[in-house]
């Protein structure tokens, strides 16, 4: 049996907060939480956690001073990550999901429903990228009934 994705939280609104925790809770994964960057660091770099969401404004340590943190640490793999952000238009979002590799950005106020369906919707496409390794060639199903004469030495005739 596989164990149950963990998601963290970190976001310094503690109602929000709640939300976003019972609305990805609910959806099946295991959630933790933190309320700033700082917390949030400390518990990422401990490891275990295979998903992260984080607001962008929060006291202590933003989200992207967080995330430049975590991509400087040497031998560390960051989880994949999805920023929130009440920022408008001063705020180049495409660049900063591009500088950091995140799954997405939404923008407060946001479906909570919607972040559990963006973080569900990776992991499984993370876990379905992990269980499809290539098979040697010798165990692949033949794809033209020409393959199938070949592999017995024999060549079939494309004349009909």
């Amino acid at each position: 049996m596989s164990r149950t994705p963990s998601v963290l939280i970190i976001e310094d609104d503690p109602v929000f907060r709640r939300v976003l925790s019972f609305t990805v809770a609910k959806s099946g994964l295991a959630v933790e939480t933190a309320n700033d960057g700082e917390a949030g660091y400390e518990r990422l770099t401990q490891g275990g956690i295979d998903f992260f969401v984080t607001d962008h404004q929060m006291p202590r340590c933003g989200g992207v001073e967080l995330l430049e943190r975590l991509n400087q640490l040497p031998d560390f793999t960051r989880p994949p990550a999805i920023l929130c952000t009440a920022k408008g238009l001063e705020l180049d979002t495409e660049q900063i999901r591009k500088d950091f590799q995140l799954v997405g950005i939404l923008h407060k106020p946001f479906s909570p429903r919607k972040l559990s369906e963006l973080i569900l919707s990776h992991l499984e496409q993370q876990s379905d990228a992990a269980s499809s390794e290539p098979k040697p060639a010798s165990l692949m199903p033949f794809q033209r009934p020409s393959e199938f004469g070949s592999a017995f030495g024999t060549q079939e005739s494309s004349d009909a």
